[in-house]
C-alpha cells in the first residue's frame, strides 16, 4: 500500500499551482478517480475493506434522484496537471487504516 509522505501534500500541490496559474484562480475543481459506482457498490467496497458482515437496508425513498452522475476531473487534470494517485480502493484502505490509528479508544 503506498505511502504519503506529508498528509497535506496534495494540498500543498494544488495551492502552488493556484498561485502559478491565473487561469486556475477562483476556479472549482472536481477531484476524483472518475470512476462510475452506485451509492450501493460504494457501501458494499467498504464494507468489504473493512471486513463486515452489515448489510445495507435500501428503502427506494428518494424522490427526484439523479440516477448517473460521478465527479469528473477533466478540469484538475487539463489546469492544474493533477491525476490521482491511488486507486479508489487504495483509498478507502488508507482511509480505514487512518481511522483505526487515530479513533482506537486508549
Amino acid at each position: 500500500m503506498p505511502q504519503i509522505a506529508a498528509p497535506n501534500a496534495a494540498y500543498t500541490s494544488l495551492a502552488e499551482q493556484l498561485a502559478s496559474n491565473p487561469k486556475a484562480r477562483g476556479q472549482a475543481f472536481n477531484f476524483s478517480n472518475e470512476i462510475q459506482l452506485t451509492v450501493l457498490e460504494m457501501v458494499n467496497r467498504i464494507l468489504a475493506a473493512m471486513g463486515s458482515t452489515l448489510v445495507p437496508e435500501i428503502r427506494n425513498e428518494a424522490t427526484n434522484e439523479i440516477r448517473h452522475q460521478y465527479l469528473d476531473a477533466t478540469k484538475a487534470r487539463e489546469l492544474l496537471g493533477w491525476h490521482p494517485i491511488f486507486s479508489f480502493d487504495e483509498g478507502v484502505q488508507m482511509t480505514i487504516e487512518w481511522y483505526k490509528n487515530h479513533l482506537r479508544a486508549s
